[in-house]
């Protein structure tokens, strides 16, 4: 699922408990000191850990992400950590998709940002186009907030 990052349920209780991330419903958004949280809706999903009882696993979803929508799409049936997929039960990291849109936008747009003036006060490039400044400053603040936190 490319645009998509996976946030483990345990993370995010870490980041709530410490006052990084505010929860409400199925939305997590970023404490920022500028007081400008970005915001980021959250899709319930598991990440396929391993296959319990045998090693093959005939689905191919071992180090996958899958929202529980797909699940249900699939047929699968997930209780806690685990998913059973037909006669295949699966160990799963319950957790949430978030959006990874603007990250890929931010790294599209980056090589045109606008250089810096000269010394003349003249500027060599043209600006990002709204739409795309609007999306390079919604990656930069999760990439921040990603880099701060995930240690």
């Amino acid at each position: 699922m490319a645009g998509l990052l996976f946030v483990s349920q345990a993370m995010l209780d870490g980041w709530a408990g410490q006052r990084r991330i505010d929860l409400e419903g199925h939305v997590m958004t970023l404490r920022a000191g500028d007081g400008q949280g970005r915001s980021y809706a959250l899709d319930p999903a598991v990440r396929f850990l391993r296959v319990v009882g045998t090693d093959a696993d005939p689905h191919a979803l071992v180090g996958k992400v899958k929202s529980m929508a797909r699940l249900r799409e699939l047929g699968a049936e997930a209780l806690g950590d685990s998913v059973v997929l037909g006669d295949v039960a699966y160990e799963v990291q319950p957790g949430f998709m978030a959006e990874t849109h603007a990250l890929q936008a931010a790294a599209t747009a980056a090589p045109q940002r606008t250089p810096a003036p000269d010394a003349a006060g003249r500027s060599p490039g043209r600006p990002l186009p709204d739409e795309l400044e609007g999306k390079r400053k919604e990656a930069e603040a999760l990439a921040r907030f990603l880099l701060d936190n995930l240690s």
